[in-house]
């Protein structure tokens, strides 16, 4: 988005000071852009249309000058519709007013609603030699905004409306873009988001969402607000990141550092099984359903469950990440433990649970019984902890929908196989010198050679039912883990491992960028091993630290800079939303169980939230900068 004024062009950006709205527990983002120099204030709201899926952008802008101003206000779009070799089409529709981008069966229809009226009053299109070459944006001398009424190959376009405010006048415009598979149909949305008008299209967004986050309320005992309206910014991140079909995708922008790699726009199971049980657990029942129902759909259409999967269920060009399959059988069998639901359940079981299980028994190494796969990091290949803990995990989940849908045999089968997978944990994983957990073991000829290199995936270890949480073993490796990947600045957090090539390391005290999901992973044994109310301290620090970290609307990035906190990499990181609201779930539970009443032993009742029960404690970054 930009401002012409006297020739010259503005785009939003250095030097327009940003200020987020403040108070909203509903996904409309609002943003105050000031220009000193220019005298002039936008304001500026975004969200989605429910009935129609329509793009609504809502700006405001405000001569803030004691002089007449004559400006243009121009929103640029680069939408990349196809990918590959670009064959996308940009022209102006006579039936809207709006402007077409068109590649294929994707069709956008953007159009603007200024003070003359609905329309694109004036546009310029261009298509660029290549995707650095400059494009519509690069308006000609003297700021005119004129152009081709087509434009094709790798297009791109300005929409802009001419303001002319008086001293202290304001001026309103809106921007929408309407998509569909056909060009009648993205008019068709277009023209019923407008029947509507923006002002009834924004009060209904925010009354669905007020009443979806009630859906889920609880009270979350002694948790301060900042973590409080963090778990609620989680909620409604992870729901955001899952499709109409079910998909809960890992990421909403493309990670062009992925290179060869799956998209995070994708479908990565070994993240989405973790939302879809954090959404469960939080109340938020249907969107769990919708998860697995999506993945019953793609297994009967591709054959079986894959690691990685596009938005409509067709696999990835993806390694074979087996924890990444068992996840979904450990997700699916908790979501069955809560609801019971036997006609739903039957057909995953067979579907699903069933052919996955028995592949994941049968690919257990004849030799040291844990499974060769990459690493957490789809890194190294070899035999990895944490991919043997949830395989076992899974299969052990597995065994019990066996036995509650009387396969005794399966269930026998995959219980044996879990436990060969625990035995092989104990006796070639765990390292007694060291006083923790190996990383992997690699093999070397005929023999099998422990990786000493210290990873905070082994936190995972004891997270998917597989080791008690008291068990001495865990406990000594969250301590090394704790000890050696700690991050020691005024940022704090946990990095993934020792000498992270993608971490900003500086010193022996910076071992890789701190993470999100790491630091949380601390937080998830915190809560598994509290046996007084007073033991869950370090847990709630960590929240408060996430909390912290948060920014603009309360979205987590994936990691952060360890000297400066910036967000590095995505943002937001569906896997660190899906496990702080796991983590803040586990902990109100393990609080409540351990607050009983004094005189029948009883758990503390749990309450139902309002706005009103949350405690008004405050932090700031310096208050866990410390850890």
């Amino acid at each position: 988005m930009g401002i012409a004024l006297d020739g010259a062009l503005h785009w939003a950006g250095e030097p327009f000071e940003s200020r987020f709205g403040e108070g909203s527990d509903t996904p409309v983002a609002g943003i105050s852009l000031v220009h000193a120099a220019l005298e002039l204030e936008l304001w500026i709201e975004t969200f989605v249309d429910l009935p129609t899926g329509v793009v609504v952008r809502r700006v405001q802008v405000t001569n803030r000058s004691d002089r007449f101003r004559d400006l243009r206000l121009l929103f640029h779009h680069d939408l990349a519709l196809s990918t590959g070799e670009p064959r996308e089409t940009a022209f102006h529709d006579a039936a809207s007013g709006g402007i077409v981008h068109h590649a294929g069966r994707r069709f956008a229809l953007l159009n603007l609603d200024g003070p003359d009226g609905p329309g694109v009053p004036l546009w310029r299109l261009a298509s660029r030699a290549s995707s650095t070459a400059p494009g519509a944006e690069e308006l000609p001398h003297g700021g005119r905004i004129e152009g081709p009424s087509e434009a094709r190959g790798r297009v791109d376009s300005i929409l802009a409306v001419p303001l002319p405010l008086p001293p202290a006048g304001a001026a309103l415009v809106t921007v929408t873009i309407a998509t569909g598979r056909t060009l009648e149909e993205a008019r068709g949305r277009d023209e019923s988001f407008r029947r509507a008008g923006a002002a009834a299209s924004l009060a209904s967004a925010r009354a669905h969402w007020s009443l979806w986050l009630r859906q889920g309320e609880r009270d979350l005992l002694d948790l301060p607000e900042d973590v409080a309206s963090l778990y609620r910014g989680s909620l409604l991140a992870l729901r955001l990141h899952q499709t109409p079909d079910g998909a809960i995708l890992s990421g909403v922008e493309a990670e062009p550092a992925l290179g060869a790699l799956p998209e995070y726009r994708w479908c990565w199971h070994r993240d989405a099984a973790i939302a879809a049980d954090a959404l469960g657990r939080a109340g938020y029942h249907a969107s769990a359903r919708r998860y697995f129902e999506f993945t019953l759909r793609s297994v009967r259409e591709t054959g079986a469950l894959h690691a990685v999967v596009d938005a409509a269920g067709a696999p990835a060009a993806a390694a074979a990440s087996w924890d990444a399959l068992a996840l979904p059988l450990w997700a699916f069998a908790r979501h069955f433990e809560r609801e019971r639901d036997v006609e739903f359940a039957a057909p995953f079981y067979r579907e699903v649970v069933i052919p996955t299980a028995d592949r994941l028994a049968a690919t257990l190494d004849p030799d040291t019984r844990l499974i060769l796969s990459p690493d957490r990091w789809e890194g190294r290949v070899g035999f990895h902890a944490v991919v043997a803990s949830a395989v076992g995990g899974g299969l052990r989940a597995s065994a019990k929908l066996a036995a509650g849908f009387g396969d005794g045999s399966r269930a026998r089968l995959w219980l044996n196989a879990a436990d060969d997978i625990a035995r092989a944990l104990g006796r070639d994983l765990y390292r007694p010198e060291w006083g923790r957990f190996a990383r992997s073991l690699t093999r070397q000829g005929r023999a099998f050679r422990p990786e000493p290199t210290l990873d905070a995936s082994l936190l995972l270890l004891g997270l998917f039912d597989d080791f008690e949480p008291e068990d001495p073993r865990i406990r000594a490796t969250v301590e090394s883990v704790r000890g050696g990947l700690w991050v020691r600045t005024g940022v704090g957090g946990l990095a993934r491992f020792e000498h992270d090539p993608l971490g900003e390391v500086g010193t022996t005290e910076i071992p890789g960028n701190p993470w999100i999901e790491t630091s949380l992973w601390l937080a998830q044994h915190a809560v598994r091993t509290a046996a007084r109310a007073q033991d869950l301290d370090a847990a709630r620090t960590l929240l408060l630290w996430c909390a912290a970290r948060s920014e603009g609307w309360g979205l987590l990035p994936e990691q952060l800079h360890p000297y400066r906190g910036e967000t590095k990499a995505v943002s937001p990181s569906m896997a660190a939303h899906a496990w702080f609201v796991g983590t803040v779930v586990d902990y109100v539970e393990r609080l409540r169980l351990l607050r009983r009443c004094e005189q029948c032993g009883a758990p503390a009742q749990a309450r139902r939230e309002t706005q009103a029960s949350f405690i008004s404690e405050r932090s700031l970054p310096g208050l866990v900068g410390h850890l």
